[in-house]
């Protein structure tokens, strides 16, 4: 019965945190960015030249993953339901 007294502790999600953080951070920096490139009156790239290094890698690392996918369940000829190696 003493524990239906006791305060319950917060729990935090740090990931969501995290990713919140990190979204809200880049979208400063990119609105910084815009401003300075329009007050110096440079052109803005588009595409993957304006991607920072973790952004990068993780396009990198997924697109690895899909390759993989690709090559064990076609190229192999394990399909998705098989009991296979």
């Amino acid at each position: 019965m003493a524990n239906r007294y006791k305060k319950k502790r917060q729990t935090t999600n740090k990931t969501k945190d995290w990713i919140t953080d990190y979204y809200q951070t880049g979208r400063e920096f990119d609105k910084e960015n815009r401003r300075r490139r329009e007050a110096a009156g440079e052109k803005e790239e588009k595409g993957l030249r304006n991607l920072n290094a973790f952004e990068l890698t993780c396009i990198i690392i997924i697109a690895l993953a899909l390759l993989g996918m690709v090559i064990k369940y076609f190229i192999l000829g394990h399909g998705f339901w098989d009991w296979g190696i």
